[in-house]
């Protein structure tokens, strides 16, 4: 295979592994290895990820972005959904153990997976899996058989264990059986190569340890870099620093726009799209010099682009400006509503719309509402409304609230 092959998979894959102390991706056997392998195989690599919650955020889109990008070079790929492992609870960064889902739960939040992850991947390059095709059938002299080829001690090495130990707190046996039904998967799938990220690298270990014992296959092992702000603090979904790759375009570039701290628009921009590494460099170049709030739009502009097309990434931003720049509303975009501060934005919206408190909190839940340009969260809560204020629900107009107590 030509060098520039091998060029050009090097630059993939550094873009989007995790690194070491030198800075160096990291990659199981070796990142020369893999990029070997890469360039010069035609190879089966997979990518999970466990349905419990319905949306799949920017942080599941880093390892996708590297799917899609095996894909493009001809590998196959698959995308496995662990509707069996949903229902048991990853123990990875977990204080405590997850809360169990049940089977229509999952089912539940499976629905547009497959939608979601075709947005990233071209739908016609990958194919789906689920696990409980092979983890539901297993009878119990099978998870003995299995359980047989990890030992407690790896088990228990690991760091969110020991915490838990430490801090008094239980490790219930399941926990432990996670990563071998994880690992159980890439021997189901008999795969060449697992993407994840880095904080699934001891599954995707366990899987490769698995694999290389039944099948004598050594299977490449390629964690991703985690969505994290220049100290390595992971964003969390209840500081609105992650975003569903099915939010609307407006709720996209609102979270964008208010949620990524300037120290990590950076590594946003080289995780979640495609921009050329150059582009990026010479724009952080540019806030340097002056502000990074045009680095941010800039950031919340291309992410609109690459779920919903350019169109709506321009919406989008004529949205965000409008807000801004305290567009005057019209007089006949004036809309009288029954309440006050107090009432919860569900009666609000109901009253204003002419449609059911339901439909009202399912606008907010969706991220489909904001107030002066600020998304609404809370559909329960007070409304906090005063005259005068601009409401926008979802692709309308927007329009002022006159208020009637």
């Amino acid at each position: 295979m030509s060098v520039s092959r091998r060029d050009h998979v090097q630059k993939i894959l550094a873009r989007r592994l995790q690194r070491d102390g030198n800075d160096r991706p990291v990659a199981y056997p070796s990142f020369d290895e893999a990029v070997r392998r890469i360039a010069d195989e035609r190879l089966h690599i997979y990518a999970g990820f466990d349905p419990t919650n319905p949306h799949l955020h920017f942080g599941h889109a880093v390892p996708l972005l590297l799917l899609s990008d095996l894909a493009e070079m001809g590998h196959r790929v698959t995308v496995l959904f662990g509707d069996f492992t949903a229902r048991i609870g990853d123990p990875t960064d977990k204080a405590a153990a997850r809360t169990a889902l049940s089977e229509s739960e999952v089912k539940r939040n499976l629905k547009t997976y497959t939608e979601q992850v075709g947005r990233i991947i071209p739908k016609k390059r990958f194919t789906v899996a689920r696990n409980s095709k092979w983890l539901s059938r297993m009878r119990f002299d099978d998870v003995l058989a299995l359980a047989s080829r990890v030992t407690v001690q790896q088990m228990i090495a690991r760091d969110m264990f020991q915490e838990r130990m430490d801090a008094g707190k239980p490790i219930y046996v399941s926990e432990f059986l996670y990563p071998l039904m994880q690992g159980h998967d890439s021997v189901a799938l008999d795969v060449d190569g697992e993407v994840g990220g880095n904080d699934q690298t001891f599954n995707m270990l366990v899987g490769r340890d698995l694999l290389r014992q039944t099948k004598n296959k050594d299977k490449l092992v390629l964690p991703t870099r985690l969505l994290a702000d220049a100290s390595g603090k992971k964003f969390s979904k209840t500081e609105g620093g992650l975003v569903s790759v099915d939010d609307k375009p407006e709720v996209i570039f609102e979270k964008v726009s208010k949620g990524i701290p300037d120290d990590a628009i950076r590594s946003v921009f080289e995780l979640c799209t495609n921009v050329p590494l150059e582009a990026i460099a010479e724009m952080q170049r540019k806030a340097e010099g002056g502000s990074f709030r045009e680095f941010n739009l800039a950031l919340a502009e291309e992410l609109v682009r690459m779920y919903h097309g350019d169109a709506e990434a321009v919406r989008a931003r004529e949205i965000y400006n409008e807000a801004r720049q305290g567009r005057v509303v019209a007089d006949d975009e004036v809309v009288t509503v029954s309440g006050d501060a107090a009432t919860p934005m569900t009666k609000l919206l109901a009253s204003a719309l002419g449609i059911s408190k339901s439909e009202a909190k399912r606008l907010v839940d969706q991220g489909g509402v904001t107030r002066n340009g600020t998304l609404v969260t809370d559909a329960l809560g007070p409304s906090g409304i005063a005259d005068g204020d601009v409401l926008r629900v979802g692709s309308h107009r927007p329009f002022r609230v006159r208020l009637s107590r």
